[in-house]
């Protein structure tokens, strides 16, 4: 999901059942699903809508609402084609309702489920904060400050955040703390920043205060009022404070931001801004990782392996290695690519370097194009593929190494003289790939002979190991 308009959106719509002209069957089918949603049981939701959704004795208010919390429940599942279309069922029954309007907006601003149509996101606002939904006024902060549809405007960003604010808008309180600091306001102001972050805090959003704690340890805060200075502490010139930042993130961690969370078992576990507590930092890991955070599945894999705050355990560290490397976690992916190697499992390797790949990394961009270039299994290669990610790692950086790659993604699909000139041109490369008298010497003799098999008309192939 889009991280910070949706939570702009969801994270204040309260959803409200309208059950005015509802049969009792329709009524209870509602409440029901309205339950499920805030369990986060959004399948379940649905079925409890179908009933309602086609039930005659709705009135189009209500059928509007039933709609609106279907396309919600969708696009919470990352659903966002069939969320477009029921937000445009709901506003087919009631034009006018204010908070369809602000979650259809979300979905054109970024393109998901609808085109990416900016301009139509902010006209859809500007109707919505005119009925007087007051997370319409945020979101228009929001473009008017990022230059979404409109042209940048800091200063309007600024008056849509503190009408919003005002209203009680705890994310427009937020979005205000922002404007305060680079590269919004130059030069930045940290008392107004935490000043609306900790507005923003006490009206219900625990991410302020993890906000707070990264301007603490990055030095955008001053010293609280009659605290004394020293070596450690946050000064006006910009001194990081890490037990303030870590107090802070404290305060975020318990009251349940997976984020703070995650950052505060990093400082608990290298004792950084007080004392070490390495059991404490397991605890807080689980948390994160029961939210579905990735660095908290990627902080349990380094503990289970590692038997630090908890017995070793090197399949349950694997468990969220995996968890981890699915949810995107390109250090995970790459330790998982590199396990599989080492293990002659090809179909892992291949699994989890094509992921890396697919984010562009580049270590993996090469690494795969070797593999399916070189292996010695027919069924693992493919030059086509290969030569393209070949092509992609040799852009980012034309090094010996990914020249090499390259020319043995051109051999693979039977280009001979362009694998010789990009292995010569890899030869040319070398003094520059190494320092070391020695590795130089050793990567020219594996590049010379691999250019002998490509001039003989022969694809390389990685030795049995």
């Amino acid at each position: 999901m889009t991280p910070t308009l949706l939570r702009l959106i969801f994270g204040s719509i309260a959803l409200t059942a309208a059950t005015t002209g509802l049969c009792l069957d329709a009524e209870d089918a509602v409440n029901k699903a309205e339950a499920q949603l805030t369990n986060g049981e959004h399948t379940l939701a649905r079925s409890y809508l179908e009933p309602a959704l086609i039930d005659p004795r709705l009135s189009p208010e209500a059928r509007a609402h039933a709609y609106y919390m279907r396309g919600y429940s969708f696009q919470k599942d990352r659903l966002f084609v069939s969320a477009a279309a029921d937000y445009h069922r709901a506003l087919e029954f009631d034009p006018t309702n204010a908070t369809v309007m602000s979650a259809l907006a979300s979905l054109h601003v970024d393109g998901l489920g609808a085109d990416a149509l900016p301009t139509v996101a902010r006209a859809l606002l500007l109707r919505a904060a005119e009925s007087g939904a007051v997370e319409a006024g945020t979101l228009l902060g929001y473009l008017s400050l990022r230059g979404i549809g409109v042209k940048a405007d800091p200063a309007a960003a600024r008056e849509w955040f503190e009408d919003a604010a005002a209203a009680g808008s705890a994310r427009a309180m937020l979005e205000l703390a922002n404007t305060y600091r680079r590269p919004w306001t130059d030069p930045p102001d940290g008392i107004q920043a935490l000043h609306w972050l900790e507005r923003a805090a006490a009206a219900g959003l625990p991410r302020a205060w993890t906000i707070a704690g990264y301007m603490a340890e990055r030095g955008e805060l001053a010293s609280p009022p009659g605290e004394q200075q020293d070596a450690d502490a946050t000064d006006a010139s910009g001194t990081p404070d890490a037990r303030r930042a870590r107090a802070f993130f404290e305060q975020a961690a318990a009251a349940g931001d997976a984020l703070a969370q995650a950052k505060l078992a990093h400082m608990l576990l290298d004792g950084v801004g007080g004392a070490r507590a390495t059991g404490r930092a397991f605890d807080l890991f689980t948390a994160a990782a029961g939210q579905g955070l990735t660095a908290g599945f990627s902080g349990l894999a380094y503990l289970y392996e590692a038997g630090i705050g908890t017995r070793q355990n090197l399949e349950l560290a694997r468990h969220w290695r995996e968890r981890a490397a699915e949810a995107g976690d390109l250090d995970a992916q790459r330790h998982l690519a590199i396990d599989a190697r080492a293990r002659k499992d090809s179909a892992g390797l291949a699994r989890w370097l094509s992921k890396a790949a697919a984010q562009k990394d580049l270590w993996a961009l090469n690494a795969y194009a070797w593999m399916l270039s070189t292996a010695r299994e027919p069924s693992s290669r493919d030059g086509t593929r290969a030569l393209l990610y070949a092509q992609r790692a040799v852009a980012l950086r034309r090094s010996a190494s990914h020249l090499d790659t390259l020319a043995a993604a051109s051999a693979e699909t039977g280009q001979f003289t362009a694998a010789v000139e990009l292995q010569r041109e890899a030869l040319r490369l070398v003094p520059a790939e190494t320092e070391s008298p020695e590795a130089r010497a050793a990567l020219r003799a594996e590049l010379e002979e691999r250019l002998a098999t490509y001039q003989q008309g022969r694809p390389w192939r990685e030795p049995d190991a």
